[in-house]
């Protein structure tokens, strides 16, 4: 029996929200893992940064490999691997060896997305294109949220480690869904008559642009606040005036389902100037970052959430939207990857050095400083936004 395409694409959309989201479980059990390994809580939180730092760094060299290699069996190669490393993983003893865990895992999880996005634009009829892709990037989205979810859930149940072996299982599952499918779509020649050092000097030679640049500065800037207050948020409910657990922790995490606004950002944009909504989802974040940075009952750290995920979710597709447009079609994918690399590798930098600021100065420095970091990327956009039309003004 001939499997339609939208189950193809819908089985593939769950794979690539389970690898997503193995990036971003450890956030929600920051205090189960001080607890298990007998380290600090500030110590904890290096968990994430390393995952997050193998996940960015591989999207950073993926883009150009990805016209080289068969996508489908590359996505599943690594999902599988991802399994046996989160398996493998809930069995270290100390902390030093569950760190080494969490690069691989990053890369693991960072190839998923990196060739199964691509693979869907394949696999999409050309009148639902927009469609598939609106779908997978939404199943990105809330992978970041399932991952937060469903590890701080599961924990409070059954601890962390057999937490992290039924998502090793659930990955195994969604990826033996994704190999009974059919075949990969057909695809063009991959482009072997340069070498790759060459692939890649051609790559990011179109990326290293001014334009692009500034794009690219707007994203990380932006990340580097969102993931810094959403990662150091489970210490501040950890701590007083909350006292919440894991799974508490984990049930508010779906705060962040006004993420999924992502896929719709884009038909926002046919009506409003692109630049326009950008600025004002930054603006957006500025508040949000306000109103955590002063909630202290549960409504308002909800609230805060809610428009958090849902202004940053708003920028970041339409940001990646104009760096498709300042680049040449046929090297969108590194431009894409370069991109990812920026948002990604911003919040794992934020989750590293804000601890000290964290740890010395407290909440309120930390939404400070993560909020001038927002209002960095709003200023860049406002000057890109200005030197766009300055010079356009001129020409005429």
């Amino acid at each position: 029996m001939k499997i339609p395409r939208y189950v193809t694409g819908t089985v593939i959309c769950l794979l690539v929200m389970m690898g997503v989201s193995t990036v971003f479980m450890n956030q929600s059990i920051f205090l189960e893992l001080s607890q298990s390994f007998g380290i600090s809580l500030n110590r904890a939180r290096l968990s994430f940064s390393v995952a997050s730092l193998g996940y960015s760094v591989t999207f950073l060299l993926a883009g150009p490999v990805m016209d080289r290699v068969n996508l489908k069996k590359t996505a599943l190669c690594c999902a599988m691997l991802l399994s046996g490393v989160v398996f493998a993983t809930s069995f270290t003893t100390g902390f030093r060896s569950f760190l080494w865990c969490m690069f691989p895992m990053g890369m693991c999880a960072a190839l998923i997305p990196a060739s199964l996005f691509p693979y869907m634009a394949t696999l999409a009829p050309a009148k639902d294109k927009g469609t598939y892709v609106g779908a997978i990037v939404a199943a990105a989205t809330l992978g970041v949220i399932w991952g937060r979810f469903l590890s701080g859930v599961l924990t409070s149940f059954m601890g962390f480690r057999a937490a992290y072996q039924v998502i090793a299982f659930l990955l195994l599952f969604c990826s033996g869904l994704v190999a009974v499918c059919p075949g990969a779509p057909r695809q063009g020649p991959a482009r072997h008559s340069r070498s790759i050092f060459k692939t890649y000097a051609k790559a990011y030679g179109q990326v290293f642009k001014a334009r692009v640049m500034m794009l690219m500065v707007v994203g990380g800037t932006l990340f580097f606040g969102f993931l810094g207050m959403i990662t150091f948020l489970t210490y501040r409910l950890n701590l007083s005036p909350f006292h919440f657990s894991s799974g508490q922790i984990g049930w508010i995490s779906f705060a962040g389902l006004t993420a999924l606004v992502a896929p719709f950002s884009g038909l926002i944009s046919r009506r409003f100037s692109i630049e326009k909504i950008i600025i004002s989802g930054l603006c957006l974040a500025l508040i949000s970052g306000l109103i955590l940075g002063k909630a202290l009952t549960l409504p308002w750290v909800v609230a805060g959430l809610l428009l958090l995920f849902l202004s940053v979710y708003i920028c970041q597709p339409l940001v990646f939207m104009l760096v498709g447009q300042s680049v040449s079609s046929q090297y969108l994918a590194s431009a894409s990857s370069f991109y990812i690399f920026f948002c990604i590798g911003g919040g794992s930098l934020s989750s590293i050095v804000l601890a000290p600021v964290w740890t010395t100065l407290g909440w309120h420095a930390l939404v400070a400083v993560c909020a001038v970091s927002m209002g960095c990327s709003l200023a860049v956009m406002l000057l890109g936004n200005f030197s766009s039309k300055y010079r356009i003004s001129t020409r005429h």
